[in-house]
């Protein structure tokens, strides 16, 4: 299924030189209750579309619309037919709906099995967000639909406004009937009157007072944050926002702890017990944020992500530098590293009186790297791959008041064997991977499986750039994959690939094309054993 919608997204962007690509999925609705899941998926774009003749002959093998899109596109024609044969085999059908010049959905279904069983949900009191009246606002019609969706998901009350005007005159008609929104969704930029002026214009309205205000947007800009901190407005979020994204900045925002104040979490032996916090995660490797992200979460803490320090250091202006316990703070990022944005939450923290925990977390480990953070400006320092133990200690030590005394001891997690055999050991320490995610094995299996997928796309990055010629890019992917293989044990390909690294740096590509073919090969078998491992954690 990932493949299907790898294949259909990909050639959505290909084809769209503006506009937007809408992914969606929903049940059927001609599905009898009593059979399994039939889905129906679609992916719509605004590109170039398809004349009507054209509609099933581009799921044949090596077909294009007509020789010109091959020559300004590139691409076999192969997607397509690759699509619907894997549609066919899983029981599904596919076919497309477009005309020309106007855009392209391509849709398709899936009889799928329910699940067997469910897994275990965080406590996140959606209750108390049923029938909250929202008003969202936003320009574009897609993302009203998106957010309108998930609202009604958490059985919340929605109102759609199209721009300011809209949205004032929405919330002073439900002011005159006795049913105010307690909550706005706001876009930052639209054409006209834009989020700002119109959270201004609520601010200054005394008959408005009390509502909550959410700046959502998708196009961040130098001083965002704080015109958001000036305002009052404490949730600043950046599209494309995830669902628990989402959830977790309206909790926040409205004031609801997502986590009951009064409890301890114990996590497992050997990790420190710990009062909740609420941590800001800056990490721009997506396996790694994400095992961080689970790891934190699973022993009771809020985790905001950004992923580059400016992104950190826009959420703390937005929170007026408040409401944060402390920031693991990666050292190497793109756009703002860590170092820059940790020189710039201690400038602005000597105007405020204040002085927030930072954590630095880097790949080196190696001599005088905790010397560097800590004369930086950060508090402490660990190093990847990262050990829960390690993490632990440090949030212990530096956060006032995050350890408590530990009164039982928690049951051994699930676990599998940590054998590794000699012709493998070097391909995956299946011992070190386990103890990264503490032996939870739906943990393992979703790190698992957002490796496959990262690897890939680094994998491609790095052979463009390589194609392309450009150091900097080839550099900055393999670093990325040098530390997803590192975070998962995958040690001989983490190895390559700071081979990789180096090389880039050095602008050496022809030796750097070589190593990129054992990168791939190494790669290729670690997606084997770690879905071998991943097998035996499901028998």
């Amino acid at each position: 299924m990932r493949q299907i919608l790898v294949n259909l997204v990909g050639n959505a962007i290909k084809f769209t030189h503006q506009g937007s690509i809408l992914v969606d999925v929903g049940r059927e609705t001609n599905s009898p209750e009593a059979d399994p899941f039939r889905l129906h998926f679609l992916v719509r774009d605004t590109g170039i579309g398809i004349p009507l003749e054209k509609h099933q002959v581009i799921f044949e093998a090596f077909s294009q619309v007509d020789g010109s899109t091959t020559r300004q596109y590139g691409g076999t024609g192969l997607g397509l037919t690759i699509t619907k044969r894997l549609i066919e085999m899983m029981g599904g059908k596919v076919w497309v709906e477009s005309q020309l010049g106007e855009g392209s959905t391509f849709h398709f279904n899936l009889k799928l099995a329910p699940p067997q069983k469910t897994g275990s949900e965080r406590n996140l009191r959606r209750t108390e967000l049923e029938s909250l009246h929202v008003l969202i606002v936003d320009d574009n019609e897609t993302n009203r639909m998106i957010l309108d969706e998930m609202l009604k998901n958490w059985r919340m009350v929605p109102t759609l406004a199209d721009g300011g005007e809209a949205a004032l005159m929405a919330m002073r008609w439900a002011r005159d009937q006795g049913n105010s929104f307690p909550l706005v969704l706001l876009d930052g930029h639209m054409p006209g009157m834009d989020g700002f002026e119109v959270a201004r214009r609520i601010k200054a309205d005394p008959s408005l007072a009390g509502v909550t205000i959410m700046m959502l947007t998708s196009d961040r800009q130098a001083g965002d944050a704080a015109r958001c901190r000036e305002l009052g407005i404490k949730v600043y979020l950046v599209k494309p926002i995830g669902q628990s994204d989402l959830l977790d900045g309206i909790l926040n925002a409205l004031g609801t702890q997502i986590l009951e104040s009064a409890s301890t979490v114990v996590p497992d032996k050997g990790i420190k017990a710990m009062r909740p916090m609420r941590l800001l995660l800056a990490e721009d490797n997506a396996v790694n944020a994400q095992l961080a992200r689970i790891l934190l979460r699973k022993w009771g803490h809020e985790v905001l992500l950004a992923t580059n320090g400016r992104e950190a250091l826009d959420l703390l202006e937005a929170a007026g530098f408040k409401g944060f316990d402390a920031v693991l703070m990666d050292v190497q990022m793109p756009e703002m590293d860590g170092m820059e944005a940790t020189a710039a939450i201690r400038a602005r923290e000597r105007t405020l009186g204040t002085h927030l925990p930072i954590i630095g977390v880097t790949a080196h480990a190696m001599k005088g790297d905790r010397e560097r953070c800590l004369e930086g400006g950060m508090d402490g320092y660990v190093s990847k791959p990262i050990r829960p133990e390690t993490l632990s200690s440090e949030l212990a030590r530096l956060v006032p008041g995050s350890a408590r005394q530990e009164t039982e001891e928690s049951a051994a997690p699930n676990r599998v064997s940590t054998k590794t055999d000699a012709a493998s050991a070097g391909a995956l320490d299946r011992s070190a991977l386990l103890d990264r995610v503490e032996g939870d094995l739906d943990l393992l299996g979703d790190i698992i499986e957002l490796f496959k997928e990262d690897s890939v796309r680094q994998i491609v990055a790095i052979r463009d750039a390589l194609d392309k010629k450009q150091a900097d890019a080839l550099r900055r992917a393999a670093h990325t994959l040098k530390g997803t293989c590192g975070n998962l044990g995958v040690s001989e390909a983490a190895a390559s690939a700071q081979e990789l690294e180096k090389l880039a740096a050095a602008g050496d590509f022809s030796r750097a094309h070589e190593s990129l073919r054992t990168l791939e090969e190494q790669i290729q078998r670690a997606g084997r054993l770690l879905d071998d491992l991943k097998q035996e954690c499901l028998r």
